[in-house]
């Protein structure tokens, strides 16, 4: 049976071939990717701001609001257009365009040409997750779609273990290159080529892509107006606007340790760029890896008729779990006992982030499902990724009186915003026992 014929039947054979699961895995590869591409350069902070004399708070402000904005201004047209054109083509230009940005950041001589790269590689990652998630949606059905959702979800874990320890592993060895006799950009520094390396495999990715045969939506779903999802958003704020927010500020914990985590541990505990590496990005991508998976299964064998029940009641239990790890991991004195902490944090914080977008997709009407997401995702860069790591560069450069002022902002930023995001999730869950959108909106 064709793809395309697969796209169309009723949900009683969603999931049902083989060609829906290798299409997961070809997004889930292009989601990993993404996040090596946005990831790699936390591993490189110090030689970069050598390179181009930079301050934490402008490096929090390249990877935070300027990131976040136009992550946000790119990321709902493109949702507009996930949900009235092919997917599969959409992707795939988003994903060519944000790995020549990702290469195009070898070039960089100064904080604003670093910082136009950096914005090209956020405007082509916001088009991935709204069309990926609305495809597994309609290619999976309600059991399998928290598993395959786990697997797309593995990406910011595996992307982010490929980017310290392969990364850390391609830093030292470039740095043993004799590039004396290139013909070309011999002049580049180390970092420099760890860009042009890690943006090139983003390109065979998107010609794979262009084999996926999905159907362009029909007519009446490419006339629909913005309007009914500003509706949706309006009437059902107590779960969608509160879930959406609840979202966003958990960002900006999982945001600010993503970009300083390996920067703080290395400050604090005097280690080098290939060290951390080798040591915490195989614990970063274990810990991540084993939570995303396990939260998925889980949620598949025992979500039972109320798996948005079960995914919130889940999140509150692993972010209680994970607040006094948060808050005090990272003030510790033992490099060993800091990492065996922060892996179970990750574990943690990743069972709760690889089921975040679940809710949207059993909630959203299937014809605002792409559009839903990106909201959902535009909050969660908002609060996040343009937040998280500013705020937690601005903290930073205010403690001087601290001996590792980074590692005590991490711990600050965990110690305050996790309450809050447990207190919203039990809001949440209040008003979805009252509403059953799952039931009211039900594909």
């Amino acid at each position: 049976m064709a793809d395309a014929e697969i796209v169309g039947k009723a949900g009683t054979e969603k999931g049902a071939g083989w060609r829906n699961w290798l299409i997961a895995a070809l997004l889930a590869a292009c989601y990993t990717l993404s996040y090596i591409d946005r990831q790699i350069i936390s591993l490189l902070i110090e030689p970069i701001k050598r390179s181009l004399e930079l301050t934490d708070t402008q490096f929090g402000l390249m990877q935070g609001v300027s990131f976040s904005f136009f992550y946000v201004a790119a990321s709902l047209p493109l949702a507009w257009l996930a949900d009235r054109t092919r997917r599969s083509r959409l992707i795939s230009v988003c994903v060519t365009f944000w790995s020549l940005m990702t290469m195009a950041c070898a070039f960089a001589g100064n904080f604003w040409q670093m910082l136009a790269a950096r914005i090209g590689i956020a405007a082509g990652e916001s088009g991935l997750p709204p069309a990926a998630l609305s495809t597994l949606a309609d290619r999976f059905d309600t059991r399998r779609l928290a598993t395959a959702t786990s697997l797309f979800m593995l990406a910011p874990f595996l992307g982010g273990g490929f980017a310290l320890a392969g990364g850390g592993a391609l830093y030292a060895a470039i740095g043993r290159w004799d590039r004396t006799d290139l013909p070309i950009f011999s002049g580049l520094e180390d970092w420099q080529w760890v860009f042009l390396i890690v943006g090139a495999p983003g390109l065979i990715a998107a010609l794979l892509l262009l084999l996926i045969r999905d159907q362009k939506p029909p007519v009446h779903v490419q006339r629909k107006g913005v309007g009914e999802l500003v509706q949706f958003f309006r009437q059902e704020w107590r779960v969608a606007g509160v879930y959406c927010l609840a979202v966003g500020l958990l960002m900006t914990v999982l945001s600010s340790y993503v970009t300083w985590l390996p920067a703080a541990i290395m400050r604090s505990k005097g280690v080098d760029e290939a060290t951390m590496g080798t040591l915490f990005g195989p614990i970063y991508l274990l810990a991540g890896a084993s939570g995303t998976i396990s939260a998925g299964i889980l949620i598949s064998l025992r979500g039972g008729t109320d798996p948005v029940k079960a995914i919130l009641r889940y999140m509150l239990l692993m972010l209680a779990l994970l607040w006094p790890i948060g808050a005090f991991g990272l003030l510790g004195s033992s490099f060993h006992l800091e990492l065996a902490l922060m892996g179970v944090a990750l574990f943690l914080l990743s069972s709760v982030t690889s089921l975040s977008s679940l809710p949207f997709q059993y909630i959203a009407p299937v014809h605002l499902r792409a559009q839903a997401l990106a909201v959902l995702a535009a909050v969660a860069a908002m609060f996040g990724t343009g937040l998280g790591p500013v705020l937690a560069g601005l903290i930073s450069d205010n403690l001087g009186f601290a001996d590792h002022p980074m590692s005590l902002s991490l711990s600050i930023l965990a110690g305050a915003v996790l309450p809050i995001v447990m207190a919203m999730l039990a809001f949440t869950l209040r008003y979805h026992a009252r509403s059953r959108l799952d039931l009211k909106y039900l594909a």
